[in-house]
């Protein structure tokens, strides 16, 4: 049964990817750009509205007019942001994603954007290819999560579509890269990323574009009641249950340690056994989903990610502006801002006992924890301040969008240009 399941699932990802690839083939970018609206389209699912604010703030602040996103539900209010959320009866009559294509179809008609963004690979940002071309206007993919959205044809992702195709699949993969060169433009989270894509032979535009952090919602304060931080969804990928073992660990060593895990979902109530199994329950604050970690990350001296895959976390960016030393698993593209020694610690993934002696060192030293946090600080107001990411946005939108009486190259064009 389950591979059957397995096979159907594949099939069903490959005819997704195969109708996308004829779209593009059917309808090119057309060679001169029709009257600029001014507007971006946006698909997306998000499950965290900090993260949304992160990303869709710096659109709004590029320069165009307005930044329309397709998703099941608004998150948060954002200026320069206007939410098309498809109907509930839609939803359920044709699935959150074939709802939230057909909606994107209804505000191209509507509203005529410039662009059509999409983050991660399937399904937003295969719609936002789609309608891109069906309407003869550029096509962006984010590629949020990084490379394990494609390799193996995204297996080993959240998404639970792809999940279902159980293993490594070459064919997938080779059909998810070409749709992945179909793009007008991709941005990435970092080098390893973008990296990866030029590889992979995707000659066209890849920026690294990380989301943004407001450097004044993160004050960096004296007074820090918390030794260890966690941050995100409590979901397999982002391993969480690691955090509880360090935190059980060194509590035993230091009996007066704090620690705090911010964040809710599917794994709340084992880790919550968990802690009680290892005799930390007492060291450990489950505070739950909040709808801004500003109050906690300034709160604590060191901030743990042990996640198995990542692009450029939010929650890690967010915790160095507020000096929060990080202590991070060494995947994805966390090492553009983690430096082993200098503005925190990367570790081994799954490696229990570097976590424990990473976490010691900065804990037990006060003046090597500030000398990592100021540097931690100023990484972050170099690379994710809310400035300078808004002013990457703009950079690329200007080479994307050409002016209105320019002419617009075709895919090909954009493939050959440096």
């Amino acid at each position: 049964m389950v591979r059957l399941q397995q096979a159907l699932a594949r099939v069903l990802v490959a005819g997704l990817y195969a109708g996308a690839l004829l779209a593009c083939a059917l309808r090119r970018r057309r060679r001169r750009q029709p009257r600029r609206s001014g507007r971006i389209a946006i698909a997306g699912t998000f499950f965290n509205t900090q993260w949304f604010v992160s990303h869709a703030t710096p659109l709004a602040r590029a320069g165009l007019g307005e930044v329309v996103v397709v998703a099941d539900a608004a998150p948060r209010s954002v200026p320069g942001v206007r939410f098309a959320c498809p109907p509930a009866w839609l939803q359920r009559l044709v699935g959150r994603a074939g709802a939230k294509f057909l909606w994107m179809i209804r505000v191209g008609l509507r509203d005529r954007p410039d662009l059509y963004m999409g983050y991660h690979i399937m399904p937003n940002s295969l719609g936002a290819l789609v309608v891109a071309r069906l309407f003869g206007r550029a096509a962006c993919y984010q590629m949020t999560g990084g490379p394990i959205e494609v390799v193996g044809g995204g297996y080993a992702c959240d998404n639970a579509l792809l999940r279902q195709v159980g293993r490594h699949s070459g064919v997938l993969e080779r059909l998810a890269l070409a749709v992945v060169r179909r793009f007008d433009f991709v941005a990435v989270r970092g080098q390893s990323a973008r990296r990866f894509l030029l590889e992979q032979g995707v000659t066209g535009p890849v920026e690294i574009i990380p989301g943004s952090v407001d450097p004044a919602r993160f004050a960096p304060r004296e007074e820090r009641p918390y030794d260890l931080i966690f941050v995100g969804r409590l979901i397999p990928t982002k391993q969480p249950d690691q955090f509880v073992r360090v935190v059980a660990e060194l509590s035993r060593q230091r009996p007066g340690i704090r620690a705090v895990v911010v964040g809710d979902g599917e794994l709340m109530a084992d880790l919550r056994r968990l802690a009680g199994a290892l005799g930390a329950e007492q060291r450990l604050d489950f505070v739950g989903k909040q709808a801004s970690s500003e109050t906690y990350l300034p709160a604590a001296r060191v901030f743990m990610l042990p996640s198995r895959t990542e692009g450029l976390s939010i929650a890690l960016a967010e915790a160095m502006m507020a000096g929060a030393v990080p202590v991070v698993a060494d995947v994805g593209d966390l090492a553009d801002l983690v430096k082993t020694g200098e503005t925190g610690y990367l570790v081994p993934p799954n490696d229990h006992e570097a976590y424990v002696r990473s976490v010691a060192l900065v804990l037990d030293d006060p003046d090597h924890w500030r000398r990592l946090s100021a540097a931690a600080v100023a990484t972050a107001r170099a690379h994710v301040s809310l400035e300078s990411v808004t002013r990457r946005w703009a950079e690329c939108l200007d080479r994307l969008l050409p002016s209105q009486d320019a002419p617009v190259e075709s895919e090909e064009g954009w493939a050959h240009r440096a």
